[in-house]
C-alpha cells in the first residue's frame, strides 16, 4: 500500500509495535507523527525514520492525560492540516492476582490501555468526519476476548477496547471512516518481557514478533477488515470460546487453577 503524504498518528511509538509501525509507515511514504512518554526513545524512533520521511515528527505525550492528548492532536492538525490514520497502540501491562493488586495499578492500566484510546479517538474523529475519510486502528489483545488468570485489570481494559471499537464501527462506517482491531497474543517486546516469566507463561510457539503485528495492520487496512486475531491458533481458540463458552471456561479453569493463590490473600 502507498501512503504518500498521508499523516499517520501512532501512540506508543517509542518502542515495540509502535516503533515498528512508525518505520513501516515511513518506508511507505507516510508522514509519521509518533507520541510517547519517553522523549529519548521517541528521538531514536525519529532518527530511524527521518531519512525515509523527512517531515515526520515526535511529540512527548502521555495518552492517559486527557488535556495533554487534546493539545497534542490540536498541534498535529495545526501543523499538518489533517490526520488520515490513527493507530492507538500505547498501553501498559500487569500480571498478578487481583486481590494483591493495588487499585492505583488497575486505574493506571485502564487509563493507558482504554481511556488513552478513547481520548485520542475523540480528539481525532471530528477532523475525519469533516473530511469523510480516515482509518482508526486499535491494537488490542487476545486478552480482550479471553479472561486470563492474574490479569483481571489488563483483560478489563482490552475487553473495553474491543467493545468500544465494535460500537464505534457502526457509527463511523456510514461516514466513510474505517476501524480495525488487532488482537495479538504475546509479542516479543519490552512490554511483554516485563512479566513474560510470571506464571502462567505463554508457550514459545504463540509468541510473535512486532513485525508480524505490523504486517497484519497493513493487511487489515488494505482488506478493510474489522478484526484480526493472531497467531492463528489463538484465533481458533477464540472461535471455540464463542461456540462453546461453558466448555471453554471449564477447560481454561482446569489449565489456570494451578496458578491461583490457595491462601486467598486480601488486597491492598
Amino acid at each position: 500500500m502507498n501512503f504518500t503524504n498521508q499523516v499517520v498518528l501512532i501512540t506508543g511509538a517509542s518502542s515495540g509495535i509502535g516503533r515498528c509501525l512508525a518505520i513501516d509507515f515511513a518506508q511507505r511514504g507516510a508522514v509519521v507523527i509518533g507520541c510517547g512518554r519517553s522523549q529519548e526513545r521517541l528521538q531514536r524512533t525519529l532518527n530511524e525514520i527521518r531519512s525515509a520521511s523527512p517531515s515526520s515528527a515526535m511529540i512527548r505525550c502521555d495518552v492517559g492525560d486527557r488535556l495533554g492528548v487534546q493539545s497534542m492532536v490540536a498541534k498535529v492538525l495545526a501543523d499538518f492540516g489533517k490526520i488520515d490514520i490513527l493507530i492507538n497502540n500505547a498501553g501498559s501491562g500487569m500480571r498478578e492476582p487481583f486481590a494483591e493488586t493495588a487499585l492505583d495499578t488497575v486505574e493506571e492500566t485502564m487509563r493507558a490501555n482504554y481511556l488513552g484510546m478513547v481520548y485520542c479517538t475523540h480528539a481525532v474523529l471530528p477532523s475525519m468526519i469533516a473530511s469523510r475519510c480516515g482509518h482508526i486502528v486499535n491494537i488490542s489483545s487476545v486478552a480482550g476476548h479471553i479472561g486470563i488468570v492474574n490479569m483481571a485489570g489488563y483483560c478489563a481494559s482490552k475487553f473495553a477496547m474491543n467493545g468500544f471499537s465494535e460500537s464505534l464501527y457502526h457509527e463511523i462506517k456510514p461516514l466513510g471512516i474505517h476501524i480495525s482491531v488487532l488482537c495479538p497474543g504475546p509479542v516479543r517486546t519490552d512490554f511483554n518481557r516485563a512479566f513474560a516469566n510470571t506464571p502462567p507463561k505463554s508457550p514459545a510457539f504463540l509468541i510473535i514478533e512486532p513485525q508480524a503485528v505490523s504486517r497484519e495492520v497493513f493487511r487489515a487496512m488494505e482488506k478493510r477488515k474489522f478484526e484480526i486475531i493472531m497467531p492463528g491458533a489463538l484465533g481458533l481458540m477464540c472461535r471455540f470460546k464463542r461456540m462453546a463458552p461453558g466448555l471453554f471456561r471449564a477447560l481454561a479453569h482446569r489449565a489456570f487453577r494451578n496458578h491461583v493463590n490457595p491462601q486467598g490473600k486480601t488486597g491492598r
